[in-house]
């Protein structure tokens, strides 16, 4: 009997062992495809390459199995978490945030709550939701500074604080992995989160001690280069221009300038040996395929050339992009250093024409370029300008007016140039004192002057002599919605709505009707009943007029370049607003309405004004 109850006793502990053994197993296999996806690391801190996808989903199907079959073995934590964590890693940031948002009420006794709360905070960092990112991680950091992930969570937390702009604090979270943990094995990462975020908020010194760390420390040719051009960012972000140029041209000697082929005179009649060819219609030689070396030599030239312009020298800017632009024949660095010919003249030099000219050139050299593209676009607004300033028609002094207006609106929107674009509207409202054009504009210009220059006062009083002065116009209304948009109170005896426009039918071509809700120009309007009164009767044959009312065409529109002259920092954000209600309502004070400027339209020579 003993022996039998014995041999029961046995059979249970082995049995129990088994299970154990099992369910461990199935963890182990999770956790092993688990590391080699992450090759150790704890998690994917990057985007995780894609041929690790395939282990993070064995690394879920094995958590789950331990979840299912051993609901109560005492890794079903561990294996939840792992699970979650894969997903991170197979690029699912959202999903792991709703399976570790409950994990402290799911498994309140659970060792595992503080590192849920970390992959908490880097799921939505990863799913760009920030402040619930954030909040993860300062409560991880606060539960858990000895914890083996803290220096991780002053990384993310340094993300963080970057992606949402708050540049000195990621700096200071970035230190703290610097100054703290000597051993960490991203402290490259957090250096250049460091360098970026210090650059950002202009401690260019700083920023500049970093980069060049940076660059010592690097392993391949090209990230020292890359490292070395945010030096000299730095340089450029304290208005060093000459310490800058030393430092590229520095540089440049150690690069290699591209080499021609070698050519002997061949007797007439012969072609050139081979490895010696000329250039189609081209008394030269060609050039080599061009190296690693040559191509970081063009780039810096192209840098030198843009420093040069910062620093007032326009001539030695264009010599340096056009000596790019020979030597790199056929490449997009030669697009690039082309498109920034004619940018020089059409940004600094403002000739126009010659800017058409030099665009004009950049497809030629390779029309695949992203650059070819960009001075595409810029020569489109370019030859608009041209045709309104060449057009025909017998109001010549409405014709100069439209080029003014386009050629302001480069200014402002292309060019980023507000400062010119007022001096442009400035000489309209000088030159036609009294008209609808003066009118038109003097709004522009207290447009720019309190959205762009942040002037409100000056931009109010501009405001308040349109509409005192200029009744009966389309500026007039302009003005007014301008003022009740900032608060202001105009009285209705000082405002008279425009004269109708009537155009005659042009007959050469069949008149279609628009569509609805849709006037003759395509511009949509919007009836009140007191305008319903106003409005002309039409009939089929009579011709075609828009309603009384200011004019809401919406502006037109000007392309975004990928690229400017002096980096991103100074592109602007083109103009892309609703056209206004023309229903008048007064605006509360508190309104963010944001109205366009007047814009200006090609002349219709067929038009008359009454």
């Amino acid at each position: 009997m003993r022996s039998a109850l014995h041999a029961s006793w046995m059979c249970a502990v082995v049995a129990l062992g088994l299970t154990s053994c099992a369910y461990y197993n199935t963890f182990y296999k999770a956790k092993s495809y688990y590391e080699k996806a992450t090759l150790g690391a704890p998690y994917a801190v990057e985007k995780a390459d894609p041929s690790a996808a395939a282990n993070f989903g064995k690394s879920i199907d094995y958590s789950k199995k331990v979840i299912a079959n051993y609901p109560k073995s005492k890794w079903v934590d561990d294996a939840y978490l792992l699970w979650a964590k894969a997903l991170v890693g197979r690029d699912d940031p959202t999903q792991t945030m709703n399976m570790l948002g409950d994990f402290a009420a799911r498994y309140p006794r659970s060792p595992l709550r503080d590192e849920a709360r970390f992959y908490l905070g880097v799921a939505g960092r990863k799913s760009r939701k920030y402040d619930d990112a954030l909040t993860a991680l300062e409560e991880f950091l606060r539960r858990s500074p000895r914890h083996a992930l803290a220096p991780y969570g002053y990384l993310e937390q340094a993300r963080v604080l970057e992606a949402l702009g708050r540049h000195a604090e990621a700096a200071a979270a970035a230190a703290q992995v610097l100054e703290r943990y000597k051993r960490f094995p991203d402290r490259g990462r957090a250096l250049v989160i460091r360098a970026d975020a210090l650059l950002a908020q202009g401690d260019h010194e700083r920023a500049r001690a970093d980069y060049r760390t940076l660059g010592a420390q690097a392993v391949s040719d090209e990230d020292r280069f890359g490292y070395l051009l945010k030096e000299a960012d730095c340089l450029e972000s304290g208005r060093l221009y000459d310490p800058e140029l030393a430092l590229l041209k520095d540089a440049l000697a150690h690069e290699s300038e591209p080499l021609r082929a070698p050519v002997t005179t061949a007797p007439p009649g012969q072609a050139p040996a081979p490895g010696q060819p000329l250039l189609p219609g081209v008394q030269r030689p060609a050039f080599l395929p061009a190296t690693p070396s040559n191509e970081r030599w063009g780039r810096l030239t192209i840098r030198i050339g843009t420093v040069h312009l910062l620093a007032g020298r326009q001539d030695k800017a264009l010599e340096a992009y056009r000596t790019v632009a020979e030597e790199f024949l056929q490449s997009p660095l030669a697009s690039e250093a082309q498109y920034r010919v004619g940018l020089v003249f059409e940004t600094v030099a403002d000739d126009f024409d010659a800017a058409r000219t030099e665009y004009g050139k950049v497809a030629k050299l390779s029309a695949a370029s992203p650059y070819a593209a960009q001075a595409s676009q810029r020569l489109v607004n370019l030859e608009r300008l041209s045709q309104v300033r060449t057009g025909g028609g017998s109001d010549s002094l409405a014709k100069e007016a439209e080029a003014s207006f386009m050629r302001a609106e480069l200014y402002l929107f292309q060019n980023n140039k507000p400062e010119r674009a007022l001096e442009e509207y400035g000489r309209i409202a000088e030159q036609l004192p009294g008209t609808a054009w003066a009118g038109k504009a003097l709004t522009a210009q207290a447009w720019v002057l309190r959205t762009k220059l942040d002037h409100p006062a000056q931009a109010e009083s501009l405001l308040w002599v349109v509409v005192r002065d200029y009744p009966r116009t389309e500026a007039q209304l302009s003005a007014r919605d301008y003022l009740e948009a900032a608060g202001r109170i105009v009285p209705d005896s000082l405002i008279q709505m425009p004269e109708p426009v009537f155009v005659p039918p042009d007959t050469s071509m069949k008149l279609t009707p628009p569509p609805p809700g849709l006037d003759s120009l395509g511009v949509r309007r919007v009836l009140t009943p007191e305008s319903l009164g106003t409005l002309p009767l039409i009939r089929a044959g009579d011709p075609v007029a828009p309603p009384p009312g200011p004019d809401m065409r919406a502006p037109l529109p000007l392309p975004a370049p990928a690229d400017t002259l002096f980096g991103p920092a100074l592109a602007d954000t083109l103009r892309t607003a609703a056209p206004a209600d023309t229903a008048r309502a007064p605006a509360p004070a508190d309104s963010a309405r944001t109205v366009p400027p007047p814009v200006s339209t090609p002349p219709d020579t067929t038009r008359k004004e009454r």
